[in-house]
């Protein structure tokens, strides 16, 4: 179960022009519910988003799985980040993107 979970970082540069995109890792859980091994398997556009993915994802903390009372580690779990601007942040990026081409 997933204790602690702070969303990505939107990567400035992919506001600013206004992508969207996701990230799909693959990661492992120790028996103390830390999450290491994170590698990206999927995303969209390549690379853009990877590495605020993979950092939002290594802070992550669970609990750890039981088995017969007994913590364990758990292995080649996989997530999806979405990354999309909300409404409000699309407006405030085109106005960025405005002030700065004059």
């Amino acid at each position: 179960m997933l204790l602690v979970a702070e969303g990505p970082v939107y990567p400035e540069l992919a506001r600013v022009q206004q992508l969207d995109g996701f990230v799909t890792l693959a990661y492992d859980v120790t028996v103390s519910g830390n999450v290491v091994n994170v590698r990206v398997i999927n995303s969209e556009p390549v690379g853009v988003f990877d590495n605020a993915a993979i950092a939002a994802v290594r802070d992550w903390q669970f609990s750890p799985m039981q088995l017969n009372g007994t913590p364990v580690p758990a292995d080649r779990q996989v997530s999806t980040l979405t990354f999309k601007l909300s409404a409000d942040e699309q407006d405030a990026a085109e106005t960025s993107a405005s002030n700065t081409d004059r």
